[in-house]
């Protein structure tokens, strides 16, 4: 149901993403604050600030990579 996860680690945050295959999407959660679970990520939306949206968008385009099998 999920890809493989990967991971996205800066000075700021510690992330963690998946490909949920049964509803193509991006999901990603923050290890500092696992208690908030998994977020369905949208790039159009972005995040709360432009150093999470560049690592979320980054994480966003791997997933999407590895899904493809690139």
């Amino acid at each position: 149901m999920y890809s493989k996860p990967l991971y996205s680690l800066s000075e700021s945050y510690r992330l963690i993403g998946r490909y949920n295959k049964r509803y193509s999407s991006v999901e990603i959660a923050d290890l500092d604050q696992r208690d908030q679970g998994w977020t369905d990520y949208d790039p159009v939306h972005g995040a709360s600030d432009n150093e999470l949206t560049d690592a979320c968008d980054s994480l966003y385009d791997r997933l999407l990579l590895q899904e493809l099998g690139a």
